[in-house]
């Protein structure tokens, strides 16, 4: 009988780090009357109202926030002017990361391959508990020094396309939630508004007009969204606002016939303290990334 030579084969490492700027970065803003999408494509970005800020925004400061793309390829905010935040006025931005800027309230989204905060979807709610080895970060620095990130070009809206107005057309009010539910639990005592922005890939959460949480998802099929985070404003903490964004988001993906691919902790508490929920929520999908589909 003849030998066969097998030869051994290692095990590939998983990595979620990606290329330097990859994932999509942009910033959703949105105020009473207008709403953008603005594609983050510089290491520094000026946020205000003046003439060449790269995201210009209406009844603001000249300068009102920073955000700057640095070595360690990670987004990084600070706010000169007044506003809230979900992360404090100077710190990382990660996946629906909430600030606001007069009238403006801005989400920072980045597609969870990217995020460099939490690789494989990285914590519990995401495949936390039967995590693979992971490679160590890129040395980014070494490529792209902070020597080497200057302010970006100055790009119009209406010359670079960058900053991209979103039709409301794409932006639907979930069912108002009722006082009783199934699963037994109350609503928020807060009037809180749900609303589904599909151009932006948001659920949003408006108290009194004014939106003060969000769940940033990707649709990656016809079957399956990825919910990636849960926001909510300080002030806005522990009074319902998050259980009631969760319950409404998770009754629309069922009423669509869709699964949920999780990727946030919040939603996994939530889900563990509602099982009626359990059904939606995939546990065995593939260690991949999970990448926003674009239409």
């Amino acid at each position: 009988m003849a030998e066969e030579k097998v030869t051994a084969r290692s095990e590939s490492v998983t990595t979620t780090h990606a290329a330097w700027g990859a994932g999509h970065p942009r910033i959703l803003a949105t105020s009473e009357h207008e709403r953008y999408v603005h594609e983050i494509n510089c290491d520094l970005i000026h946020i205000g109202s003046a003439a060449d800020s790269d995201l210009q925004l209406t009844a603001t400061d000249a300068l009102h926030a920073r955000i700057l793309h640095g070595p360690a390829d990670e987004y990084v905010l600070t706010m000169l002017g007044e506003g809230a935040t979900s992360s404090g006025r100077h710190g990382i931005l990660r996946t629906g990361a909430h600030f606001t800027a007069g009238p403006w309230q801005l989400i920072f989204v980045r597609d969870e391959f990217a995020d460099h905060g939490r690789p494989y979807g990285g914590r519990i709610g995401g495949e936390a508990g039967h995590q693979r080895p992971q490679a160590p970060r890129p040395d980014y620095a070494r490529e792209h020094p902070i020597s080497s990130i200057a302010r970006c070009a100055l790009k119009r809206f209406e010359a670079s396309g960058d900053q991209e107005r979103s039709a409301d057309l794409g932006r639907s009010v979930l069912a108002v939630a009722t006082a009783d539910r199934s699963d037994g639990s109350a609503s928020s005592p807060l009037a809180v508004e749900v609303l589904n922005d599909e151009t932006a890939g948001t659920y949003e959460a408006n108290v009194a007009g004014t939106v003060v949480g969000g769940v940033p998802y990707n649709v990656v099929d016809d079957h399956r969204v990825a919910l990636l985070a849960v926001s909510v404003l300080p002030e806005f903490r522990g009074r319902g606002v998050a259980t009631e964004l969760i319950h409404r988001v998770l009754d629309d993906v069922r009423a669509r016939g869709m699964t949920v691919i999780n990727y946030c902790p919040v939603v996994h508490r939530f889900v563990a303290d509602h099982p009626n929920y359990a059904d939606l929520v995939i546990t065995d999908f593939p260690q991949t990334a999970v990448a926003r589909r674009h239409s």
